[in-house]
């Protein structure tokens, strides 16, 4: 007699969105769609198994150096546009004044995805009247003023949210996170689902303060010149220890905020829909020529 299997559903749905990942990763659909379109016009297959043991290899080899092979030489163009399925996981970096809200709200529009703001989630975490393990962990963490507890637990709140099914399968946009090297490195090698692009805002710092001061028609924070220098001394900390790793990534953008914003508006599109997708580290990898 057979009794029931328990399973923990979380777990479940956490293995399926890293093999979602490992598939688009290694550029499975692809090679697959390729064997099946080749074998579909070939002639004289009686046997489909040797067929495909024969040309599999050929096949993924061919789609994944010339991928890699344009993503070094900077080639874009319509070959290389993304399948209208495809799920968008966005990272808008930059320092304050560059446009991350402005712009999360505009590509969230077009590709109906999530705006994720760790500042919101962590707002919502620590107010929230159930509070979970990852809440107590971040609650201890500003209470006792330790930075590094306070990241991890951010981390694993954004990474709980990202396995939601809306999350999954719609694709998303992050913003104000990651704000040091730390917080990339779980984001890329720690995550379940990693950001397939990170779009990272490069703009002067004199032009992103007369943004903020001059579009702040409303008190707040933010508006306040004390708060201000504190943001910004807290960006020029951290990044060139983030532009380092980052510059590791194949998944990484780097954009010109600076002009208006439509002008950026478009180049930021125009890139990820028209750049090479290609995801892991770029260290130590051969420039492979087809």
């Amino acid at each position: 007699m057979s009794s029931p299997t328990n399973f923990d559903r979380s777990m479940l749905v956490e293995y399926s969105a890293a093999f979602m990942y490992y598939i688009e990763k290694h550029k499975l659909m692809e090679v697959m769609s390729r064997i099946l379109a080749e074998i579909s016009v070939a002639e004289g297959v009686t046997d489909v198994r040797r067929w495909m043991g024969e040309n599999i290899a050929r096949i993924g080899v061919a789609i994944y150096t010339k991928s890699l092979d344009a993503f070094y030489r900077g080639v874009s163009g319509d070959f290389y546009q993304l399948p209208r399925s495809f799920y968008h996981r966005i990272v808008l970096h930059g320092k304050p004044g560059s446009g991350r809200r402005s712009l999360a709200h505009v590509l969230a529009q077009r590709w109906n995805l999530l705006i994720l703001d760790a500042d919101v989630l962590t707002y919502h975490s620590i107010n929230s009247r159930v509070q979970d393990e990852h809440s107590r962990l971040l609650q201890d963490a500003i209470e006792k003023d330790c930075v590094y507890k306070r990241s991890e637990a951010v981390g694993n709140l954004i990474q709980n949210r990202l396995l939601k099914e809306d999350a999954l399968h719609r694709g998303w946009i992050l913003i104000n996170y990651p704000n040091n090297k730390c917080e990339a490195e779980e984001l890329f090698e720690g995550f379940t689902v990693p950001p397939n692009r990170f779009v990272f805002l490069q703009i002067d710092e004199r032009m992103a303060r007369m943004r903020i001061l001059m579009n702040s028609y409303s008190p707040g924070p933010q508006a306040h010149v004390s708060f201000l220098d504190r943001q910004m001394a807290q960006f020029r900390k951290s990044e060139p220890a983030l532009n380092a790793y980052l510059s590791q990534r194949r998944e990484v953008i780097y954009v010109d905020a600076s002009p208006c914003f439509e002008e950026v508006k478009c180049a930021i599109i125009s890139q990820l829909t028209k750049s090479t997708y290609v995801l892991g580290k770029k260290k130590g990898e051969a420039n492979a020529k087809i």
